[in-house]
């Protein structure tokens, strides 16, 4: 792997991988973005979260060169591209391993417990991440940006961001979700979607049968902890959290796969989660 020698030298020159500084460069609601926090948070990795100004992309020039997507993290001063990569590099880590076996070991019994193998390469595993990034991601952007007033929604996050200046929250809010709602008819026009919700509940419909059994399975995984599959489909509905398209297809959908998202939210964000689970609030 490109990266390796930056993780051997972490943990075989006896550095302490707690104290590697891992930087996230992110949309609010990029899919892709919220899989990888997810794994950084299930592994309990603290990392800096930098927003990226979707317009003018300034936060990643000119250092990124000729990358200009995201996610992109920088961990330890080194780049790391795009979100399957970054979770791969993070997994091939020996610190990363022995925290998750631990963990694993800690919450299921010896004859139930995941292995690496299991979470990261076994067949429902890259069934599930496949799912996630190639069909339900792109099925997110017509949901949430399908209108120009739900498209303006979506970008409202850009008012909690700090380091956005204020007419820089207003042309991101404009401008962005006017870009975002012609790609969402783009996505539409590419996979023949007449009705955007339809699709999504159909999507959903697929992982509550066969990843769940139809709710007889708590993970996707089959076993008593999630997966990377779990991981990646908790991040992809994870990115669009506090919107209408969340609310239909979790809250208003109810079942097996509000069990599960419930379920996911509590481990991947342990008891903040349940805390504000409590409290009818979300967190990020």
């Amino acid at each position: 792997m490109a990266f390796q020698h930056l993780f051997s030298k972490i943990v075989l020159g006896g550095c302490n991988w707690t104290s590697t500084r891992i930087k996230l460069y992110q949309y609010h609601i990029c899919p892709f973005c919220n899989i990888t926090k997810s794994v950084l948070s299930y592994a309990k990795l603290d990392y800096e979260k930098v927003e990226v100004n979707p317009l003018t992309k300034q936060e990643l020039k000119p250092w990124s060169g000729d990358y200009k997507k995201v996610p992109i993290a920088l961990i330890d001063e080194e780049q790391v591209n795009g979100s399957e990569q970054i979770i791969d590099a993070l997994l091939d880590t020996q610190y990363v391993q022995q925290f998750l076996q631990s963990r694993w070991n800690d919450e299921a019994s010896d004859k139930d417990a995941m292995t690496m193998q299991q979470f990261q390469n076994s067949e429902n595993s890259q069934k599930w991440m496949r799912y996630a990034v190639d069909d339900l991601a792109a099925l997110l952007y017509p949901n949430i940006c399908g209108t120009l007033g739900d498209s303006y929604d979506a970008f409202s996050y850009v008012k909690n961001v700090d380091s956005f200046t204020g007419s820089q929250k207003i042309s991101i809010q404009m401008l962005g979700s006017l870009a975002m709602y012609f790609a969402a008819s783009r996505v539409k026009s590419k996979r023949n979607i007449t009705d955007e919700k339809k699709a999504l509940k159909e999507a959903l419909d697929k992982f509550e049968h066969e990843g769940l059994d139809n709710g007889k399975l708590s993970f996707c995984s089959g076993v008593s902890t999630p997966d990377l599959g779990d991981l990646a489909v908790f991040g992809v509905l994870y990115s669009v959290n506090g919107l209408q398209a969340h609310t239909d297809s979790i809250q208003l959908r109810g079942g097996p796969v509000k069990e599960w998202y419930d379920r996911m939210h509590l481990s991947v964000m342990g008891e903040k989660a349940q805390h504000q689970i409590k409290l009818g609030v979300t967190c990020d």
